[in-house]
């Protein structure tokens, strides 16, 4: 599996963890794509990358019907 280095390619995937990360870290979030990376790694190596996924429905707004 290849490995992601940076988000040159994947800036879906970084808005994804600066999303998570606010969540999860509020005011404390660091959010350049060094603490990033390493968050997505360790969520990789935990076999949580679904809660980037559960993150996102958290931060989207639907509109009324």
């Amino acid at each position: 599996m290849n490995e992601i280095l940076n988000f040159e390619l994947n800036p879906l995937l970084r808005q994804l963890l600066v999303n998570y990360s606010g969540i999860m870290y509020e005011g404390d979030a660091i959010i350049d794509d060094d603490h990033l990376l390493m968050e997505y790694n360790w969520l990789k190596d935990n076999n949580m990358l679904n809660e980037l996924f559960t993150a996102e429905q958290l931060t989207n707004s639907y509109p009324h019907e």
